[in-house]
């Protein structure tokens, strides 16, 4: 994956070529891991604009990923509108450089996410919330469109440990690199053993706490962000999205279970889902801590501590625990 950092002034012409849009004012650059993200007024209307590198290739599978974020909204799930292009598609191609640029327009949802709503949000309750949110979309997910072709990439559950060990000559810091080893040894004794009996589906994969959106009063407003779906474990839906919450949480143990029981009475797991919920939970923390640890120095280092803060704290807690359960 190859990171595209656009500036505002840079962004705006791109824009208004694909997508014939005149900014009622300059656009206000968002964080974002790979791409150049903005928020934007035209006319009036806010909007939500992602800038991606692209090539002839990733751009079928960009396509793709805004197909199933339209499929997911015409079928009432919590998904932005997307704006469509010049030329009719929902992703708009330009040229920066020698670049090519994927730009995907979308209708601005005035909610923060929940990552930032602070104390006031109540996190248990939340969690059922999101629980809730990951097995309805899980559900909806079902009938949207597949990719045109298989998908990798880091971030992915069921490769975790192929990961972790790639990037762990990397680590310097000696607690995450702690984390990454005692992740490694989670998925080698807790999930492995379990592997071939997980059920596969389409998954978001990333409803973390920059991507799910939510009103002050807990309630969830939007799901963002596709860029992470691919094919792979069903279980990785909730267990990604309980050990973001709870680095949110003054209570983990509480936080992880809510997750999981809220996400059951929708989607109830199977025994092998069961037996290594707790530890994917766990394993994704120390996932985080590895990446983001390894990528110290990239021009994205302010982006890179804002989602490793609290991991190492997050994974203590739930290893010091007697027993957290799915």
């Amino acid at each position: 994956m190859i990171s595209l950092t656009l500036t505002p002034q840079q962004a705006a012409p791109l824009l208004e070529a694909t997508h014939g849009i005149t900014l009622d004012r300059p656009l206000s650059a968002l964080g974002s891991e790979l791409a150049s993200t903005f928020h934007g007024v035209t006319s009036g209307r806010s909007i939500a604009v992602k800038m991606q590198a692209s090539s002839a290739r990733e751009l079928t599978v960009q396509t793709w990923r805004a197909e199933v974020a339209a499929h997911l909204a015409a079928l009432g799930q919590p998904v932005p509108q997307i704006l469509r292009a010049r030329d009719g598609g929902l992703v708009g191609a330009a040229s920066h450089g020698s670049e090519m640029v994927a730009i995907t327009v979308s209708e601005w949802i005035d909610a923060a996410p929940y990552g930032e709503i602070g104390a006031s949000l109540d996190e248990e309750a939340f969690a059922g919330e999101l629980g809730a949110a990951a097995a309805h979309l899980q559900q909806a997910l079902e009938s949207a469109p597949r990719p045109p072709h298989d998908i990798q990439h880091a971030w992915a559950a069921h490769t975790m440990s192929t990961v972790i060990a790639a990037h762990l000559p990397r680590v310097t810091d000696p607690e995450a690199r702690q984390l990454a080893e005692s992740g490694l040894a989670l998925l080698g004794t807790q999930v492995e053993p379990f592997t071939a009996a997980l059920p596969r589906s389409l998954v978001h994969q990333d409803l973390h706490d920059s991507n799910v959106l939510a009103h002050p009063s807990g309630t969830i407003a939007a799901v963002i962000d596709f860029d992470d779906m691919l094919v792979g474990w069903r279980v990785a839906e909730p267990a990604i999205a309980a050990a973001y919450l709870a680095r949110h949480a003054a209570d983990p143990v509480r936080v992880v279970e809510a997750v999981a029981a809220a996400w059951a009475d929708i989607v109830p797991f199977t025994p092998a889902e069961r037996a290594v919920y707790p530890a994917l939970v766990r394993a994704r923390l120390a996932l985080n801590a590895t990446i983001w640890n390894a990528r110290q120095g990239c021009d994205r280092d302010e982006y890179a501590r804002m989602r490793a803060d609290g991991t190492a704290r997050t994974f203590r807690a739930l290893a010091g625990a007697a027993q957290v359960s799915a």
